[in-house]
């Protein structure tokens, strides 16, 4: 490195502070780096915030303990529709009738409202520690019906959902886009379903043979 280079580096680290408030900047305030924030400038940056908690939630071995914990020790190892186990098929863990996304919302926006800073860790850890509480709402499904739901051709009984679903509803402000969805959810039950697919009784398995 040329000594020009090296001294223009020099200068760089000199010329930058941090602060009690984990604020990365330069000496004359010019260009501060927080390492939490208060706000969003738009929708888009909300919800690109919003995904990316969602990414780090799942990639999380806090996570993949709790879903172990869902399946192994809770003992919730077969799909609520189908009755196929762990063991025969893929099977996935549905947040219900509250997803991921809007749980995380309700936590960033709880944030916002208290005017609380923030970053991607605090609220993650949050949305976390409400799983190990218990307090969100899910059930076990065959992941081609976790796809089928996804895709809107099947319903879902409330009544095979585990977990304190209604926690979230009671404790956190939900937007209104969302509110209906729920409430049709929560409205959803068994006599509502119409659910062909199940273990020993796949479609076109048991007609008889001429």
């Amino acid at each position: 490195m040329q000594t020009t280079e090296v001294n223009l580096v020099k200068e760089l680290q000199l010329a930058t502070r941090t602060n009690d408030n984990n604020v990365l900047a330069l000496n004359d305030d010019a260009l501060c780096l927080p390492l939490r924030i208060s706000e969003f400038h738009s929708e888009k940056n909300l919800d690109a915030f919003i995904k990316n908690v969602e990414k780090l939630i799942h990639s999380s071995i806090e996570y993949r303990l709790w879903i172990s914990y869902v399946l192994d020790v809770l003992g919730h190892n077969s799909c609520v529709l189908t009755h196929e186990k762990a063991s025969e098929c893929e099977l996935q863990v549905h947040h219900h009738p509250i997803n991921l996304y809007t749980i995380t919302k309700c936590i960033v926006n709880d944030f916002l409202r208290q005017e609380l800073k923030f970053n991607t860790f605090d609220i993650s850890s949050k949305v976390i520690e409400l799983h190990y509480q218990n307090k969100i709402g899910y059930m076990v499904l065959l992941s081609s019906l976790h796809e089928k739901f996804h895709n809107g051709f099947q319903k879902l009984p409330i009544d095979y959902v585990n977990g304190d679903y209604k926690y979230i509803i009671s404790n956190y402000i939900i937007d209104e886009d969302q509110k209906q969805t729920i409430v049709d959810f929560c409205n959803t039950h068994i006599c509502d379903c119409k659910i062909e697919w199940t273990k020993d009784s796949y479609p076109g398995l048991q007609e008889k043979v001429a």
